[in-house]
C-alpha cells in the first residue's frame, strides 16, 4: 500500500521538525521525539521487509527497541551521569551485545535480531539530531557522532522510496527467509506388499488362531 509508508514518512518528518523547534524538556519534547523514532523505525522495518521474510515477533521487537532504548536516559534525569552526553548504552556496543545474545539463543533469536535492528535505526536518527551526538564506538572511542537534518531526511526518503518502488515493481521476486520454524518431517508410510500384524484382516487373524 502506498498510503502507509507515505503516512509514516510524513509523521516522522513532522514530529522531528516539531522536536527540533520545541525547547528540550521531558514532558514537552520527549513525546515528539519518541513518535518520530517510532515512525522512523516502522518505516525502516517496512523497507527491510522487502528483502527478508521474518516472523511478526521480529518486527514487533524492532518497533519496541526503536523507542525503548531511551529508557537509559532515566538515570540522567535523576541526576546520575553526565546530562551533556547520551548514555554509553547508546552505542554499537549495545547492538553487539544483543547480536551475540541472538546468536547464542536459538529460541529468542528472532526477537533479539529484531531488537538489534530497531536499535540501529534509533541510533541513526539520534546522530542526525546534532549535539550531543552518539558515542557509537564506545568504549573504543569516546567521540560523539553527529550529522545534520539532511542525514535524517535522506534516511526517510530512502526508506520510503525503497518500500514504494520495490513493492510496486515486485523486486526482489523472493525474499530471504529468516527465523522460520523447521517444517516437521512426516514419518514414511509402510511399504506396500509387506503386511504387518496390524494390517491383517479379521478373517486372517481368526484363521491363524484356529490353525
Amino acid at each position: 500500500m502506498w498510503a502507509v509508508p507515505i503516512l509514516l514518512a510524513g509523521v516522522a518528518l513532522a514530529f522531528d521538525a516539531a522536536d527540533r523547534r520545541v525547547p528540550f524538556s521531558v514532558l514537552a519534547s520527549g513525546p515528539l521525539d519518541e513518535v518520530a523514532h517510532l515512525t522512523t523505525g516502522a518505516l525502516g522495518l517496512l523497507a527491510l521487509a522487502c528483502f527478508i521474510d521474518a516472523p511478526r515477533r521480529f518486527y514487533v521487537a524492532g518497533l519496541i527497541a526503536s523507542v525503548a532504548i531511551d529508557l537509559d536516559h532515566i538515570p540522567l534525569y535523576l541526576g546520575l551521569g553526565n546530562p551533556e552526553q547520551r548514555p554509553v548504552t547508546h552505542s554499537l556496543t549495545t547492538v553487539l551485545v544483543v547480536v551475540i545474545a541472538a546468536a547464542v539463543s536459538r529460541r529468542h533469536r528472532a526477537v533479539l535480531a529484531g531488537a538489534a535492528t530497531g536499535l540501529l535505526i534509533h541510533f541513526a536518527r539520534d546522530v542526525a539530531e546534532g549535539p550531543p551526538g552518539v558515542r557509537m564506538l564506545w568504549p573504543l572511542q569516546d567521540t560523539a557522532w553527529t550529522a545534520s537534518f539532511w542525514w535524517f531526511l535522506g534516511m526517510i526518503i530512502t526508506f520510503t522510496v525503497v518500500r514504494l518502488v520495490l513493492v510496486t515493481v515486485g523486486i526482489p521476486r523472493t525474499r530471504i527467509r529468516l527465523f522460520q520454524a523447521p517444517i516437521p518431517v512426516k514419518p514414511s508410510s509402510q511399504p506396500t506388499g509387506h503386511a504387518t500384524s496390524g494390517d491383517r484382516s479379521p478373517e486372517f487373524r481368526q484363521q491363524s488362531v484356529i490353525d
